[in-house]
């Protein structure tokens, strides 16, 4: 998938550069409007305010610019549309969730994008959401629907909240194509095919496995060990 070409910023920062340097927009006038030391972030600002001053014309004022995106966002990518859709199946509004239907809609969107247009319909005050109660009786469907309702987590945001068993659900939801984790894409057959994911025969290669030696036996083995920020992605049958 392309590059993002918008990005999640205040709808308020991205109105007062929009009335301020439309065409002579400069990193160095954003590094010092917002105290932004970033350079990514300036870049995002750029990129966003591009984009936007394409699509958008009116900027008389904060709502009026902010209304004239919104109108802009349902039309261009059919979000009333996805929205509903995605209502009729009772799935929580994400990034992940909303990049998905967009994408079976035959509208190519980025997570990224996805989640920009969330936070700028709840900024203008268009976007609620009502809460859908689930049912979750094992550890496993908690651990699922943490996800499902923040759409992408990180592994040390998991195992603080469930614990060390944690790991083990995430490869089973992994194998049951309930969530994505490019980490563990690359070893699909190492990893589907252990009993044990703390004695896996063999050195296997790859960052996410650590290697010990059976002190009785002097055999290797290695364990399937999740860095932190590995990123844990809700996936969704649309």
């Amino acid at each position: 998938m392309r590059s993002s070409r918008f990005y999640p910023l205040p709808l308020r920062n991205l109105y007062k550069l929009a009335i301020s340097l439309t065409s002579n927009l400069s990193p160095e006038y954003i590094e010092e409007k917002f105290n932004i030391k970033s350079s990514k972030t300036i870049k995002q600002y750029e990129k966003t305010l591009k984009w936007i001053t394409k699509n958008v014309k009116n900027f008389t004022s904060l709502d009026s610019f902010s209304s004239d995106l919104v109108i802009y966002l349902t039309k261009e990518f059919r979000l009333k549309e996805a929205i509903n859709l995605l209502n009729e199946e009772l799935i929580p509004i994400t990034s992940s969730s909303l990049s998905k239907v967009l994408n079976n809609l035959g509208i190519e969107v980025s997570s990224t994008e996805a989640r920009a247009m969330i936070y700028w319909l709840k900024q203008a005050g268009v976007l609620q959401e009502r809460r859908i109660p689930v049912l979750t009786l094992s550890l496993e469907e908690r651990v699922l629907e943490e996800m499902r309702s923040k759409g992408s987590v990180t592994y040390a945001s998991l195992r603080r909240t469930f614990g060390d068993e944690v790991r083990d659900i995430i490869v089973s939801l992994w194998k049951k194509g309930l969530v994505s984790v490019p980490a563990l894409d690359n070893h699909r057959d190492v990893i589907t095919g252990a009993k044990n994911l703390d004695r896996i025969p063999g050195i296997p290669k790859g960052k996410i496995f650590a290697t010990w030696q059976d002190r009785i036996t002097g055999e290797a083995f290695s364990e399937l060990v999740l860095p932190p920020r590995t990123r844990i992605l809700a996936r969704w049958s649309l």
